[in-house]
């Protein structure tokens, strides 16, 4: 349900129910006040006639009272007019028909609980020689009745029409309210997502919903401003590290040739001193071209070179490459790969080596000598799995959560050493391929890093 369709809802609920509290707070008013004016009336003529009775008993005179009384009766519209003596005897009574002369007076019965249609309301008088007696005179209360229904039903025709104009207009009114938000809602959505194509809202007037309106608009500027200013500052440092990346392979390309110059002119003994230099100058370019392969990958619209990646042959390459590194450190690198040509994946055939150098060479950096180490390559469910397992200390719980991050914290790092930016640069490339890359510990011990890439479907 839209917000302006909720706000109608609980609006007309909440004027229904106020309607409809005022009308039964009219109907109560309204029959206790007729109740009221037929008691005041009831009590008037009872006095008067309870006087009288008063007076002519005092007299002596009941039976000519009698026929006056019977007068009183037709003409007021009484149902009776009954007298009782100090023992309760009845010495007078008139009554308007049989019915009324059988019925069984109740005056201590109220009003508006009457069962019958009949008050009876009873006065205590001197009666002379009777003493202190009761007269009870009884009153119609149905013709009463019968107006309070009609004034009922006409109370509820006005109420139901009442009812009908509250609802609308507060069906109007909670639209009102529900569109006024409804306007800002979706764009308080979406200026998360998209802060840069900001758009203020236009505000008029100076109420709640209005000052909301320009608290968002200020918002949404101030967040459009940052934005910008941090893909500025990003351009600039993406500029910035291609610069610096390529001012320091030229460097590293120089002293590479030097070194390899000066091993042909140097003594066999030396030779030991010049692999530890090219093995340094690699790992410092390793380190350069990883900082330039990240950055690219970092900026959204990098592109990949997609093609069918054999990561068999892929790993195979890999392993060749790093033999000499492996038996200077005395591991030895095994291959645990299927008999049957696994299926293709499409990626970034560079990208994806570059995983799998990266991933070699910290199994390489973080074993111990004669240590071992394990390539492996699975594939189930149209998913392709490569692991590199290590036989060193491992990786401890607390540290696998930021390993795939640039710059995790120094106590991390004093579990796993100095791994610089190569895991970053590998989980990026593969969520670029649509995987997953992940740690667990190896058997019987060491490390495991693997990905798993999804099989090329036209394999």
């Amino acid at each position: 349900m839209r917000l302006n369709h909720r706000f109608a809802l609980i609006f007309s609920v909440f004027g229904l129910a106020i309607a409809a509290a005022f009308q039964i707070i009219q109907f109560r008013d309204v029959h206790r006040a007729s109740y009221a004016s037929a008691r005041g009336m009831a009590d008037v003529t009872t006095s008067a006639v309870a006087a009288l009775v008063s007076d002519e008993a005092r007299e002596g005179r009941l039976s000519p009272l009698s026929i006056h009384l019977q007068s009183i009766v037709r003409e007021a519209g009484l149902a009776s007019i009954v007298a009782f003596d100090s023992r309760g005897r009845r010495i007078l009574g008139r009554y308007d028909s049989a019915a009324s002369l059988r019925r069984k007076l109740h005056p201590g019965v109220s009003m508006e609980d009457s069962y019958d249609g009949i008050y009876d309301l009873e006065k205590s008088e001197y009666l002379g020689r009777y003493g202190y007696g009761q007269i009870c005179v009884s009153y119609h209360i149905e013709a009463l009745r019968e107006r309070m229904e009609k004034m009922d039903a006409q109370s509820i025709r006005f109420g139901v029409m009442s009812f009908i104009a509250i609802a609308l207009l507060a069906w109007l009114l909670g639209t009102w309210l529900g569109l006024r938000l409804d306007r800002l809602v979706p764009r308080l959505e979406h200026l998360p997502d998209d802060p840069e194509n900001f758009r203020p809202i236009k505000v008029s007037g100076k109420d709640e919903f209005s000052r909301v309106a320009a608290a968002f608009n200020r918002l949404g500027s101030r967040l459009k401003e940052e934005t910008r200013r941090r893909l500025d500052l990003e351009d600039e440092r993406s500029d910035l590290m291609a610069m610096l990346v390529h001012d320091l392979k030229t460097p590293l390309t120089v002293i590479s040739s030097g070194i390899a110059l000066l091993e042909e002119s140097t003594a066999q003994a030396n030779k030991r001193t010049f692999q530890l230099l090219r093995l340094s100058v690699g790992r410092l370019r390793r380190m350069v071209e990883d900082i330039l392969q990240l950055n690219r990958l970092e900026a959204v619209d990098e592109s990949l070179e997609i093609s069918p990646v054999d990561l068999a042959s892929l790993i195979r390459s890999c392993a060749k490459d790093f033999e000499i590194i492996a038996e200077e450190k005395k591991h030895e690198i095994a291959l645990d790969l299927p008999e049957k040509s696994p299926s293709a994946v499409m990626g970034d055939s560079v990208l994806l080596r570059r995983v799998l150098d990266n991933l070699l060479y910290n199994a390489i950096e973080h074993t111990p000598p004669d240590g071992k180490i394990i390539i492996a390559l699975t594939e189930e469910k149209n998913a392709i799995t490569v692991s590199v397992s290590d036989s060193g200390p491992g990786i401890p719980l607390e540290a696998r959560a930021d390993i795939f991050r640039k710059f995790f914290s120094k106590e991390m790092k004093r579990h796993v050493g100095n791994v610089g930016l190569g895991l970053a640069l590998c989980e990026k490339v593969v969520l670029r391929h649509g995987g997953i890359i992940a740690i667990s510990d190896a058997a019987p011990h060491g490390a495991k890093f693997y990905f798993t890439l999804p099989a090329s479907k036209a394999a």
